[in-house]
Parts: structure tokens; C-alpha cells; sequence
């Protein structure tokens, strides 16, 4: 997942140097993250709950002041954001490869725009119907890893996958669309239209 989220981080215009892998360890993680001077840390990994959250306690002790600790969406509910002492902002991803880049797609990018002065989010959002029928939501939002074609009538077709699993990339690298349920969606029928973020690979599309 590291290496795609550099890629993506290039792709948005940004520049990307990857610390490489800490091991679970207070010390090794104060000791990785002081190390670096960049104005943006994005940490993977390390945000899980109890005594696998490492890196937000480590941080905290050095002054981090967290304006999100965690949020309703699925994958990614892990997810969190701060600002340490000398103005360095902090993204926390989850550590399941699919949940860290569906997050960084929907958080990162946007934040790179912003410290770079650009007010567009970047984000392209599209309607599109959908090709197969999906449950009821649950209390979470959720994106939903998609394959998003144009259908016969020039309209947008949106078909989830069935598997979503968090944990599996290689389901986020064959998507190129996010279908969005908001929390307590109604089940939706086929054909009927929903918002779907596209991914960079179908932005040309």
C-alpha cells in the first residue's frame, strides 16, 4: 500500500518520500518521526484501537493536537488528523491497504490541494446508475470499490464488487470508481442512480 500511496501523492501533484517501515515500537516511532522535516507526515498503519495504537500516543507526547480521532466511514474508521507543535500536519491512515488508499483518495488529495493554495478538492464526483441492486447501508457511511463504465446510452453505469474486503488491494487496484452510500441508506434498486467519486485511472474516461 505504501508504495501505491506514494504513486498517488506524485499523481496529485505532490512530492513523496517514504521513511519506510517502523517496527511496532514507541521508541522506533518517536525516533522515525522526528527524523523527518516534511511539512505533511502520512502515517500507515499504527491507528488501530488500544494497545495497537502506537503512533497517536507517541505524537500526543510530542504536542500533536488532533483535530479528528477517528471517522464514520467504512473502510477506514481509524482514520485521524492533527497538527504538531512546529505546524506539521498529520494524516493517519489505517493499516489495511484498501482502507488507507480509499481514504487517501477521499482525504489526501484534498489536503495536498490545500497546502498548496488550490481551493478545488480535486475529488470528481459523478451520477451513475447502478448495474446490480445493493442491500440496505449500514450506520456507516461507505465507498464502495466499483467498476464504472459508460453504458450503451452514453449514461454511466456503476457496478460494485461484491467483494469488499479492506484487506485485499488488489480489489482496489481493479476499481476505478467509489460508489457512496450515505449511513442508513435504503437498499437500492438496480438502475437507480447513485454518486460515485471517480478514481484518477477513469478521470480521462
Amino acid at each position: 500500500a505504501a508504495d501505491a500511496l506514494c504513486a498517488l501523492i506524485v499523481a496529485w501533484g505532490g512530492e513523496a518520500e517514504r521513511t519506510g517501515p517502523v517496527a511496532d515500537d514507541k521508541v522506533a516511532l518517536a525516533e522515525a518521526l522526528a527524523s523527518t522535516g516534511e511539512t505533511l507526515l502520512v502515517t500507515v498503519g499504527g491507528a488501530s484501537v488500544g494497545d495497537h495504537d502506537l503512533v497517536k500516543p507517541v505524537l500526543t507526547r510530542a504536542g500533536l493536537v488532533l483535530s479528528v480521532e477517528g471517522i464514520n466511514v467504512r473502510p477506514g474508521r481509524p482514520t485521524w488528523f492533527g497538527v504538531t507543535p512546529d505546524d506539521r500536519r498529520v494524516l493517519g491512515l489505517p493499516g489495511n491497504p484498501a482502507s488507507a488508499l480509499v481514504c487517501a483518495t477521499l482525504f489526501l488529495e484534498p489536503l495536498l490541494n490545500a497546502l498548496h493554495g488550490v481551493r478545488d478538492t480535486g475529488l470528481v464526483w459523478r451520477s451513475a446508475r447502478l448495474a446490480i441492486p445493493l442491500p440496505r447501508n449500514g450506520p456507516r457511511e461507505h465507498y464502495l470499490r466499483a467498476a464504472l463504465r459508460s453504458g450503451p446510452d452514453g449514461v454511466w453505469l456503476a457496478e460494485p464488487f461484491e467483494d469488499q474486503d479492506s484487506s485485499r488491494l488488489v480489489i482496489f487496484a481493479a476499481a476505478n470508481g467509489l460508489v457512496r452510500r450515505l449511513p442508513g441508506a435504503d437498499a437500492a434498486t438496480l438502475g437507480e442512480v447513485v454518486q460515485v467519486l471517480a478514481l484518477p485511472r477513469s478521470q480521462a474516461a
